[in-house]
């Protein structure tokens, strides 16, 4: 099977996941949920031609236990999924702070402009805010969403700063992805603790669709050295 005959595979599925799960078709939410990141997958080992990462692959099977957690029971999991959820970005931060700590290196920080500041106070006030008006059952719960969001607020201060220092396709598609986990992630926790909507799941599955590609593009891109 050709690279472009998988992708078009992940985009219709990527389609019927989304009108399944926003219209709460659950038999064939039930289907498609459970492919879209397999299919995913096996577009980037394809991609990759056999040099594939290792932390990819550890991401994947993280992220595909946590959505398929969400699919069992959305609410009754949604710590669960969380942690597993963490753990991806965890590496992922690992990574963008060695490749941060390399650029500031050679590279001034006079090159951190206002939009870095904007962005960074921007993602503070973002980050402030959501603790503000999210209301947590226990110190466990409340650890976890502080935990996870601050996770995700380095991620987004950092893959800025590296753009900023260093204009690549890779550092641009980093940027991208760590928007769209950071949106597609926010609005799941609106749905499941202030109130579900179209509009609110709407965001939520088409940021979460575009994060796993703008991930695998990145690590794509990334190993090519671009």
């Amino acid at each position: 099977m050709s690279k472009k005959t998988i992708l078009y595979a992940f985009i219709v599925v990527c389609v019927l996941y989304f009108f399944s799960s926003l219209l709460q078709l659950d038999s064939l939410e039930v289907l498609t949920k459970p492919l879209f990141l397999p299919v995913l997958f096996l577009y980037y080992i394809k991609k990759s031609k056999g040099n594939f990462q290792n932390r990819v692959v550890v991401s994947f099977i993280f992220y595909y236990i946590a959505e398929m957690l969400v699919l069992k029971d959305n609410k009754e999991y949604y710590l669960i999924s969380i942690s597993f959820f963490l753990v991806p970005y965890l590496i992922l931060l690992y990574f963008v702070v060695k490749d941060l700590l390399l650029l500031l290196r050679i590279n001034s920080l006079n090159k951190i402009n206002f939009s870095v500041i904007f962005v960074l106070a921007f993602l503070v006030y973002l980050y402030v805010s959501i603790i503000l008006i999210i209301d947590t059952e226990s110190a466990f719960e409340k650890l976890l969403l502080y935990s996870y969001g601050f996770v995700l607020l380095l991620l987004g201060i950092f893959a800025i700063t590296i753009y900023v220092l260093k204009h690549s396709a890779s550092n641009l598609f980093l940027v991208m992805t760590v928007i769209a986990f950071v949106v597609s992630d926010m609005f799941y926790i609106f749905i499941i603790k202030i109130e579900y909507n179209w509009v609110f799941k709407s965001v939520n599955l088409i940021s979460q669709l575009l994060s796993y590609y703008f991930f695998v593009t990145f690590s794509l891109i990334k190993v090519k050295g671009k």
